[in-house]
């Protein structure tokens, strides 16, 4: 065998190149365990908190699959404890496993929330919410809350509460990826709070990625009042407006709140705009059908949402604009397909619509598409997590509907983009998942037991795509806009065109697909996660952007390219958050990759940290922490 010797300056550039995992810890929780467990695998905690007390940046707790029922409060699990920017504390089902949190059990004597994530930089993967309580009209309890910085939310099911789902209250930077929300109905507001997910927060660059609302009794996605950016892309929103069809309360079937399938925005009527103006929120490679009362609505926003690319199917109304006498918005409408009833766009007062299905030389009908079947929508999710490989509503070859759109720097394949949420040719949305059969960048399955490097690919799998280094417009500043991370994604936003080619084994980002020679797209915002690269379950990069990933200029928020060019914008970091947030740590700024020297030295690093990393998979002995 032969032997590799390094120096002790070497020895020295590695430790300050791997800080944090090569020391990285692992615990287990498990619902069936005992007040006494420490930690192992062979004697888990009986609670996420008991983990949280012992976990640091870098470290991850397995949670193994079974019900949690127990509680002390009125919170199934209170995260309270940050990891840090690249290195964060990893909350995952373990492998094969569905940890379940139902909180039926509690009685709502004040506000209830299932998973209330009160800190910055975690990673939630994988966990089951339902039986959240209400506790009285007008006072919301929550499935999930975030009131961070820089959490990934990844893979949850939350379901069956009678309140809202998954709902970013304070913070930025947050993605929530691969999420389904459903059947969540607030009865004591007949339906009025029962939303599927919600970005409420003043701070920016929150985004909603591959997600699915469907069957809550208010609306499938809700930007109300939210003074920072929101995003969402790759996103499914259905049948939400009525009673669920499994209510205990009500009448299934009957209706119930607003129904809109994405509520993009909006600061009441008339509006109160915050004192930084209104936000500017992007929708983007979306679809809505069957909700009850629209598909796409503005809500009576007074500035610029962005509408691009995506499809409303049989909605009452496909894409309102509502907007109130005296409050001009500013949108921007392109590529977007509206078919069978509900019409096409109405109440549009500001902004443009351009290169849409109703006003092109296109005609729609089902011969445009695969499949119309909606039932298509529920198929189970991919193993990763990602959004299942269907036909509804993608083109079918023949279309006239494919190369007809016009370029809002979204990826494209062929001679110009196509109309609606599926381009014809693509990889389909969610395909990659984040990070393909290793979740979201995160450490392998059962302690990282694989070798160098895992399964990762090429040491950088996206989320979502690289965030936009330098803020280009969506359909503005394309290509060359940053320095290409070590894991060849563009930092800058990939050229509409495709002309900036990805390394071999980099995960394009979700829904995106490879344009015209593999380039990622970044998506306004979306983070890559390839914070925790698996080498024997450690946490690097390995060149990839960190959890965190640079703070992207939201799509549309500045630009240089004619209409598609709005308002500069921040994206905010969101430091003091509310009141009530919890952390009151100073967030670093975002943006800087682990590390990127040589690929020689890189390796030695992996081999170094590998050797060092204390393993804990088997043992069954207490845990201590230098």
């Amino acid at each position: 065998m032969r032997t590799v010797r390094i120096t002790f300056l070497q020895a020295v550039l590695l430790a300050s190149m791997f800080p944090a995992t090569a020391l990285a810890d692992e615990y287990y929780v498990s619902p069936t365990a005992g007040a006494s467990g420490d930690g192992s695998m062979a004697s888990p905690f009986a609670r996420v908190e008991d983990a949280q007390a012992v976990a640091s940046p870098g470290d991850t707790v397995w949670i193994r699959g079974g019900r949690f029922t127990s509680f002390s409060g009125l919170v199934g699990v209170s995260f309270t404890k940050s990891g840090s920017n690249g290195s964060p504390i990893n909350y995952f089902a373990y492998q094969g496993e569905v940890p379940v949190f139902d909180l039926s059990n509690v009685t709502a004597t004040n506000r209830v929330t299932g998973l209330d994530v009160h800190c910055n930089y975690i990673h939630l993967r994988g966990l089951e919410v339902m039986g959240v309580h209400q506790y009285q009209s007008g006072s919301d309890s929550w499935g999930v809350r975030i009131q961070g910085n820089g959490n990934v939310l990844e893979n949850l099911n939350v379901h069956n509460n009678d309140a809202p789902g998954i709902f970013i209250t304070s913070g930025a930077d947050n993605l929530v990826l691969n999420c389904d929300s459903h059947n969540n109905y607030d009865y004591l507001e007949d339906g009025g709070s029962g939303d599927g997910f919600g970005c409420h927060s003043s701070g920016g660059g929150n985004v909603l990625q591959g997600c699915r609302a469907y069957d809550n009794s208010d609306d499938g996605f809700d930007f109300i009042n939210a003074a920072g950016s929101c995003l969402v892309e790759d996103s499914f929103s259905f049948r939400n407006g009525w009673v669920p069809p499994d209510s205990t309360h009500g009448t299934p079937g009957a209706a119930a709140g607003n129904g809109a399938g994405f509520k993009a925005g909006g600061y009441g009527s008339p509006p109160v705009t915050p004192a930084t103006g209104a936000a500017t929120h992007t929708v983007q490679r979306c679809v809505a059908f069957d909700n009850r009362a629209q598909g796409f609505y503005a809500n009576h926003h007074p500035g610029r949402i962005n509408f691009f690319n995506n499809t409303a199917y049989d909605n009452p109304a496909n894409f309102n604009m509502l907007a109130d006498s005296g409050y001009p918005s500013d949108h921007v409408i392109r590529n977007n397909l509206a078919w069978g009833t509900g019409g096409t766009i109405s109440n549009l007062t500001g902004g443009t619509d351009t290169f849409n299905s109703w006003n092109l030389s296109v005609s729609v009908s089902n011969a445009d598409f695969v499949s119309v079947s909606k039932a298509e929508a529920e198929t189970p999710r991919n193993a990763d997590g990602s959004l299942p490989e269907i036909g509804f509503l993608h083109l079918a070859a023949g279309s006239d509907l494919i190369d007809a759109g016009t370029d809002v720097g979204l990826p494209y394949e062929g001679l110009a983009p196509d109309i609606g949420a599926f381009e014809y040719g693509a990889s389909q949305a969610g395909a990659t998942g984040s990070g393909g059969a290793t979740g979201a960048g995160g450490a392998q399955p059962m302690g990282g037991d694989t070798g160098l490097g895992g399964t990762s690919s090429n040491g950088g799998a996206t989320a979502g795509g690289t965030s936009n280094a330098g803020g280009a417009d969506v359909g503005g500043n394309s290509s060359n806009g940053g320095a290409t991370s070590n894991g060849g994604a563009t930092a800058g936003g990939a050229s509409s065109a495709g002309a900036a080619g990805a390394q071999a084994g980099t995960s394009p980002g979700l829904g995106g697909g490879n344009s015209q020679g593999g380039s990622v797209q970044t998506s306004g915002g979306a983070t890559s996660q390839g914070g925790s690269v698996s080498v024997g379950g450690l946490s690097s990069t390995n060149g990839g952007a960190t959890i965190g990933g640079s703070s992207g200029a939201n799509p549309g928020v500045g630009g240089t390219n004619d209409e598609l060019a709005g308002t500069a914008g921040t994206s905010s970091s969101d430091a003091t958050n509310s009141s009530d947030s919890g952390c009151g740590c100073r967030v670093p700024a975002r943006g800087s990759t682990r590390f990127g020297g040589s690929a020689g030295l890189t390796l030695l690093g992996l081999g170094l940290a590998a050797a060092l990393r204390r393993r804990r998979g088997l043992a069954s002995t207490a845990c201590q922490r230098k």
